[in-house]
C-alpha cells in the first residue's frame, strides 16, 4: 500500500507564492508534512509527485529528504498535468506501482487509522461538524444504509457528506483502465477530469466504494483558509521575571528562588497555551539557573515553553519583516500589570 500525494498543481488559489504545499506552518514544517502528520503511515510508503520546474527552482527532493528523513519516494513529472487525476495516473506509470494506494491531498489534514483495506473507499466527513467551510470546492456523496456510495458529484451539494481529499483504490491497474477510458473521450470533458469522475464511472459499472469517517479535519484549500489557520495560533514572548513571577534578584531579597507566581498572569498564560499558542519565556536570570527555573515553572503548573535566559534589563523592540506568506502583522507589543483585571483579554488582543 502506498500514499500518493499529488503536488503538480499550479497553486492558483495561492497567487504570488511558492507552491502551497511548501509553505511553512506554525511550527515551521511545510504544509505537506502537516498534511501527512495524522496518518498512520510509514514514510517509506509515501510517494510525492512534483514538477521538474519545482525541483530545479526549490531543490524539492533535498527538502523532502530533510523533512521526512529521506524515506519518501519523489516522482518528478517533466511537464504540468491537466488534473489531479492525470497526476495520479502518470505517477503510477512512472513509478511502476501496481499495489493498492490512497490519494491524499496536500492541502488539508485528517486522522485515519488502518489505511490498507480490502475494499475501495472515500474519506468523508459531514458539513454538520463545521461552522465555517467552503462548500464550493468539495465533492459530495450519497450512500446507502451499508455505507456504500450510490452517487458522487463534484462541487454539487447532493448531501451533507463530503469528501475530505482521501481516495483509496485497491487495484492500480483497474484505476488506470478507467482513467484511460475517460480521458480518451476528451470531447465529454469541458473541465478537468476529477477523481470523483473516475469513482463515479466505477460505481456505475458495479465496482463498489464505501465511505470512511475521519476525524481532526482541517482544510487549507485556499489562501484564505491557510491564513485563517496561521492567524489562529500565535507566539507569545512572556516575561518570566515581573510578569509570570514576582520580580526577583540574583543577589538580594526576594531572590529568584523565593519569588511566587502572579496567579492572574499564570492563569492567562495557561489559557493561551490551551488554545494552541506557543509560549516563549524571557528571563533576566543567568543560564546557570535553568534547573531552578524549570522546577519553579513545573511547580506553578506553567505551560511548557522555551526559556531564553540572560535577557537584558532594557526597553525591548521586536523587529520582524513582512512577507507574502505571512498574511498578518508579524509583531505587536503589550505592557500590562500581571494582576490587571483584564490581563487575559489583553493578552488575547480583546481589550
Amino acid at each position: 500500500m502506498k500514499v500518493i500525494v499529488p503536488c503538480c498543481g499550479s497553486s492558483s488559489r495561492y497567487p504570488n507564492q511558492p507552491p502551497k504545499w511548501m509553505l511553512p506552518g506554525h511550527d515551521g514544517r511545510p504544509m505537506i508534512s502537516l498534511a501527512l502528520s495524522r496518518l498512520k503511515v510509514a514514510s517509506s510508503d509515501v510517494v510525492v509527485a512534483i514538477l521538474r520546474d519545482h525541483e530545479e527552482r526549490f531543490s524539492v527532493t533535498r527538502g523532502l529528504d530533510a523533512v521526512f528523513g529521506g524515506a519518501v519516494r519523489v516522482v518528478i513529472h517533466e511537464t504540468p498535468t491537466k488534473s489531479q487525476t492525470e497526476t495520479v495516473a502518470k505517477t503510477l506509470q512512472l513509478a511502476g506501482l501496481r499495489e493498492p494506494f490512497l490519494v491524499k491531498d496536500s492541502d488539508n489534514v485528517f486522522e485515519l487509522n488502518d489505511i490498507a483495506q480490502e475494499y475501495n473507499y472515500v474519506c468523508v466527513d459531514t458539513l454538520n461538524n463545521y461552522d465555517s467551510i467552503n462548500p464550493r470546492n468539495k465533492s459530495y456523496l450519497q450512500v446507502d444504509h451499508n455505507g456504500v456510495i450510490t452517487n458522487i458529484r463534484e462541487k454539487i451539494v447532493i448531501s451533507d457528506t463530503f469528501n475530505v481529499g482521501g481516495y483509496y483504490f485497491t487495484d492500480a491497474g483497474q484505476f488506470l483502465d478507467y482513467y484511460e477510458r475517460l480521458s480518451g473521450n476528451t470531447a465529454a470533458w469541458s473541465r478537468e477530469l476529477y477523481l470523483s469522475d473516475v469513482i463515479g464511472a466505477m460505481t456505475l459499472d458495479g465496482v463498489p466504494f464505501k465511505t470512511r469517517q475521519i476525524t481532526g479535519y482541517e482544510d487549507w484549500g485556499t489562501v484564505h483558509e491557510w491564513r485563517r489557520s496561521l492567524f489562529s495560533r500565535k507566539a507569545y514572548l512572556v516575561s518570566l521575571d515581573g510578569f509570570l513571577f514576582n520580580r526577583g534578584s540574583q543577589w538580594f531579597k526576594p531572590r529568584f528562588d523565593e519569588v511566587k507566581p502572579n496567579e492572574p498572569a499564570l492563569a492567562a498564560v495557561k489559557g493561551l497555551a490551551e488554545a494552541g499558542n506557543t509560549i516563549i519565556y524571557l528571563s533576566i536570570r543567568p543560564p546557570e539557573l535553568k534547573g531552578l527555573t524549570e522546577q519553579q515553572l513545573e511547580a506553578a503548573g506553567a505551560p511548557a515553553g522555551t526559556t531564553v535566559f540572560g535577557c537584558p534589563v532594557a526597553n525591548f523592540t521586536l523587529v520582524t519583516a513582512p512577507h507574502p506568506t505571512l498574511p498578518f502583522p508579524t509583531a505587536r507589543a503589550l505592557e500590562t500589570s500581571p494582576v490587571e483585571e483584564h490581563v487575559a483579554e489583553k493578552l488575547r488582543g480583546e481589550w
